[in-house]
C-alpha cells in the first residue's frame, strides 16, 4: 500500500467516523469536511439499526481474548508510538521562545493529568466506549500524518513566526514519515486495539 493511498483511506474513515479528537493540541477547532472525490471513492454503507445491533452484540470475552493474545504487539506498536512523539516534542519545544514552551509544557502536564486519571479509572466501559476507542486511533492518526492541519493549528495556538512555521513544516514532515513507516509495518488490528489494551479491565465486565 502506496503511502498516497493509506492516508487518503485513513483521512476518509477518520472524518467518517466523526470523531474530531485530538491528542497535541486541545478539541477547538473541528475536523474539515472530506474532499467530495474521497468520499465517492469510499462511501460508507450503513443500514438502519445496524450501529445499534453491533453493540448490542460486542463480545467482551473475544475481544478481551484477542487484546490478550496481541499484547505484546500492542505494547511494541504503542511504544514506538510515544518514541515517535518524544522526539517530535523535543523538536517542537527547541524551536519555541521561553514564553512559548512555558505555555507548552503546561499544555503536556495537563494532558499527563488527563491521561493519569483515564488510566486510574475504574468504571466499566459501556459499548459505545469501547467501539469508540476502538476508533478513536484512527482520529489521532490523522493529526499524525498530515502536515498543513497541525502546522495551522499550532501556529495559531503558540504564535509562530515565519521562520518557526518552516522549521514545524519539516519537523511535521519527518514525524509523518516515521509514523507511515511504523503504520505499513503495523497490523490492523494492533492499532485499533492500542487505545482499549490499557483498559483491558474496564472491557471485561459490562456497565451497570
Amino acid at each position: 500500500m502506496t503511502q498516497r493511498v493509506f492516508v487518503a483511506i485513513l483521512t476518509v474513515l477518520v472524518f467518517l467516523a466523526g470523531f474530531g479528537a485530538r491528542i497535541w493540541t486541545e478539541p477547538r477547532q473541528a475536523v474539515p469536511a472530506a474532499p467530495s472525490a474521497l468520499r465517492q471513492a469510499f462511501p460508507r454503507v450503513t443500514k438502519p439499526g445496524t450501529e445499534k445491533k453491533n453493540e448490542q452484540q460486542l463480545d467482551r470475552a473475544k475481544l478481551v481474548a484477542e487484546i490478550q493474545k496481541l499484547r505484546p504487539q500492542i505494547e511494541a506498536f504503542s511504544s514506538q508510538m510515544e518514541e515517535i512523539t518524544a522526539e517530535f516534542e523535543r523538536e517542537f519545544a527547541l524551536l519555541l521562545t521561553p514564553e512559548q514552551r512555558g505555555k507548552f509544557s503546561a499544555y503536556k502536564k495537563k494532558n499527563a493529568e488527563r491521561d493519569a486519571k483515564r488510566l486510574t479509572d475504574v468504571t466499566p466501559l459501556t459499548d459505545e466506549d469501547i467501539l469508540r476507542a476502538k476508533d478513536r486511533p484512527l482520529t489521532w492518526i490523522y493529526w499524525q500524518v498530515t502536515v498543513s492541519p497541525m502546522l495551522e493549528m499550532l501556529t495559531k495556538d503558540y504564535k509562530l513566526d515565519a521562520n518557526q512555521q518552516a522549521a514545524l513544516r519539516a519537523a511535521l514532515a519527518l514525524r509523518r514519515n516515521r509514523f507511515l513507516a511504523l503504520f505499513d509495518s503495523t497490523p490492523h488490528p494492533n492499532v485499533r486495539l492500542s487505545r482499549l489494551a490499557p483498559l483491558l479491565e474496564r472491557v471485561t465486565a459490562p456497565a451497570k
